[in-house]
């Protein structure tokens, strides 16, 4: 008999089993005549294996499947099973004494049938049954007709026992069960040291490389993704510990005021841009991507997987070229470097992929940087490279070098159409400007298989939608435009890393598609920063300035100041011109602190000077303390002898931050209605707080943005005709107005040489047209 080594075993279940995630024990059958029939068999091949001593020690004994009915993926014991999936019943960013109701309570359908133990899980994530591709693990193969037929293997673990002839060494063999396509070869571990081809003999035609199995490491970091917490809670402490405040922000903040006079004015920021890029045509990308598809779990046997997955996503109409072109023309102003995010490739001298038209001379090498992924992916996640997902490489690009923390990312087939300022991006004053969809999303359960094949983006805002809801509280959250992102590298990076599991499990995802879900780098980043902002107010007013002497409870006089505020800013309630709109003012409000205004993102819609968006259309006239801030809130009996826990400033805060969020959004609303602008009545006290003070002026300026209603065109691209009639016509011919941001998103489905020559020659007369003079990057 030969043996299936374990790395072989785990990678054979995962290409078979869609649900592969799935706790172990769930594929259990409740067979007890069966479990004792396999008890003998064990006992027979522990009897053969201590008669045979030249067997080498730890070879694994295949047996023909016919006695026992588990797959090889339940070889491990259920003890184990058991302990590995109990310890990630962990509760995370919960405050002291909340009850948190985001547990998803699972107990397995078999637990009841497992003799020796009891088993249940309760878990804080769901049970891993909602993958791209999930569908339950069948044990025998013969009962399924997407796995392969003839016997089922099963591994048993031999006992090691002494053998001189071996010297010790594993005397395991490989076998491949699913024998399709080419000879496979054994697995490099660094696959660019691997050759191009194998040749086993001048007559044989050249036989393509295969990666055989993932590397150990790559496999080991998805297993550390199941093991990390799905979602931690970073203190505002840490992520501002080292910022600096230069004087003018406390009057910005409290009271929307910048003092040129004494400040002097502020200084444009220079801001990346950073690009997406790949050139699918390039024949060293192909044999570079290649061996990685035909070991993808999505690859079946048909091949029809490999033969219509993402042929728009790889082909290159020559965008790049022209993007570079509408950059330096209307953000050259402002725009520090260029970074082009790139495949390794092999057989080429950079060792990774260029574009054939960049030029090469110092003022290029000074601007323009072209990164493969190795160079700016952490190191642990190495082992999950190279990867042709453009969403794991988007949830990275907080890792790219630069002098800068302000970038704003762009898929190569992204144009600017319009002279922009820097403020249409970014400013010191109002922070990133975003634009959002009108579509929201809002789940409060663990997202399906039906979810995970929706279209295009849905399941990825759906699982991240899942994921913001347990973390900040179920509200509705739109979908961001499909356009240039402003982001913040610092803001970016605590973002992804408030999800562990989900952001090292995301980057484990060399295919788009394959099974699980991925973290979505635009809506989680935006949205996180969006709630930080209001989680960092709500903060500041119940746990410091609130707070007054400081022991983390609210007493009765405590209670009466705010009860006090409320009341003041009910009155105000009405009054829908009391409160000054900052979003209508920001040009004015930019040229008073000496920066230039947008010139294309002018329709603003709110702004983080105006509070919380969330607060914008806010219903509080019943807004009622003792449902929202607690039980009592407004009765100094329930605290006359003693402290009550109920009025914990961490227990209130929790409540209103994620609990009960729209308690949250009237509380800072009806607060700021005591004052007709700024931020003022949610900070702590100037003088006796001070320190408190400083520390929520740098959380609130970190954590500033602006929504807008982007000035922009996006097209679908299906075919020459669309593109002369409804583009190269009306706006290279006619030379009508382009809108502020143009996106010209591959749609074209035809694999017709004559038809793809024909949409060829349009997008290139169409960009021509729009973008004649060639960069000062190019050949």
């Amino acid at each position: 008999m030969v043996g299936l080594p374990l790395e072989e075993n785990r990678r054979w279940a995962r290409k078979n089993s869609q649900s592969w995630r799935r706790p172990l024990v769930n594929t259990q059958r409740p067979r007890r005549p069966v479990l004792l029939v396999l008890v003998c068999i064990v006992c027979l091949v522990l009897w053969r294996h201590s008669h045979q001593p030249s067997q080498s020690p730890h070879r694994n004994v295949v047996d023909d499947g016919s006695s026992s009915p588990f797959s090889i993926q339940d070889r491990r014991s259920l003890r184990d099973s058991y302990d590995q999936f109990s310890q990630r019943s962990i509760r995370i960013g919960t405050a002291p004494g909340a009850q948190d109701d985001s547990d998803v309570r699972t107990e397995t359908p078999a637990a009841k049938d497992i003799p020796d133990f009891d088993l249940k899980v309760q878990d804080s994530e769901p049970n891993q049954q909602h993958h791209a591709q999930g569908k339950p693990t069948t044990p025998r193969a013969g009962s399924d007709p997407e796995l392969p037929s003839g016997p089922e293997i099963v591994v048993y673990a031999g006992v090691p026992v002494e053998d001189a002839t071996s010297d010790g060494q594993k005397d395991d063999l490989i076998i491949n069960p699913l024998p399709k396509g080419p000879v496979a070869v054994k697995a490099n571990l660094d696959p660019s040291k691997e050759k191009e081809f194998l040749i086993s003999s001048p007559d044989q035609p050249e036989r393509e490389k295969v990666i055989e199995a993932e590397p150990l490491d790559h496999l080991s970091l998805e297993e550390k993704a199941d093991s990390l917490p799905e979602i931690i809670h970073i203190p505002f402490e840490d992520v501002v510990a080292g910022s600096t405040l230069q004087g003018w922000e406390d009057r910005w903040i409290s009271d929307a005021s910048y003092d040129s006079k004494a400040w002097g004015k502020l200084e444009e920021p220079k801001i990346d841009f950073v690009y997406l890029w790949v050139n699918g045509s390039q024949d060293e990308f192909q044999k570079t991507k290649h061996p990685y598809e035909l070991n993808s779990v999505l690859n079946d046997d048909e091949g029809k997987w490999l033969k219509s997955h993402g042929v728009n996503r790889y082909r290159d109409w020559d965008e790049l070229r022209y993007s570079l072109r509408s950059l330096e023309r209307h953000a050259a102003k402002f725009r520090n470097k260029i970074q082009i995010i790139v495949n390794s490739v092999e057989g080429t001298p950079e060792g990774k992929q260029v574009p054939t038209w960049l030029n090469d001379n110092p003022h290029t090498q000074e601007t323009v940087e072209v990164l493969a992924q190795e160079e700016f992916f952490d190191a642990e996640k190495h082992a999950c490279l190279p990867t042709f997902n453009s969403l794991t490489i988007e949830n990275q690009l907080f890792n790219t070098p630069s002098d800068t923390d302000y970038l704003y990312a762009l898929s190569d087939d992204m144009l600017l159409g319009k002279t922009h300022a820097a403020s249409d991006i970014h400013s010191p004053l109002f922070g990133p400007v975003m634009g959002f969809k009108t579509n929201s999303y809002s789940a409060t359960s663990p997202p399906t298989d039906v979810d995970a094949h929706r279209f295009g983006e849905k399941p990825f805002l759906i699982y991240t939608s899942w994921l913001l809801n347990r973390r900040f509280g179920i509200r509705k959250r739109k979908g961001q435009g499909h356009f240039g992102h402003a982001l913040s590298r610092s803001i970016m990076r605590e973002a992804i890393s408030s999800f562990p599991g989900p952001e090292l499990q995301s980057a484990c995802k060399r295919f788009r598609g394959e099974p699980g879900f991925q973290l979505y780098s635009w809506y989680v980043t935006f949205h996180y920063l969006i709630e930080r902002h209001r989680e960092a107010l709500i903060w500041s007013y119940i746990m410091l300035r609130s707070d007054v002497d400081g022991d983390g409870n609210l007493s009765w006089e405590e209670r009466q100041t705010i009860m006090q505020d409320l009341e003041t800013g009910m009155n105000n309630e009405g009054r829908t011109t009391y409160r000054k709109r900052h979003y209508y003012h920001v040009s004015q409000l930019l040229q008073k602190a000496g920066l230039e205004p947008p010139k294309v993102n002018t329709d603003v819609l709110w702004t983080s000077l105006d509070g919380p968006q969330a607060i914008q259309n806010a219903d509080c006239i019943e807004f009622d303390v003792n449902e929202c801030l607690a039980p009592g809130f407004s009765i100094s009996s329930t605290d006359s002898h003693s402290k009550n826990p109920m009025f914990a400033t961490s227990n209130i805060f929790d409540r209103l931050a994620r609990q009960e969020p729209k308690c949250g959004d009237c509380l800072l609303k009806l607060v700021l209605n005591k004052t007709p602008k700024g931020l003022g009545p949610l900070l702590p006290h100037a003088g006796s707080q001070q320190d408190q003070r400083d520390l929520v002026i740098k959380a609130v300026m970190r954590y500033r943005y602006t929504i807008i209603n982007p000035d922009a065109l996006f097209v679908m691209v299906t075919d020459a005709e669309q593109v002369d009639s409804t583009l190269v016509s009306r706006y290279v011919r006619s030379k009508k107005e382009l809108a502020g941001q143009l996106c010209l998103n591959d749609d074209v489905s035809t694999n017709d040489e004559q038809e793809l020559a024909d949409v060829k020659e349009a997008m290139t007369e169409l960009y021509q047209g729009l973008f004649p003079d060639p960069s000062p990057f190019e050949k």
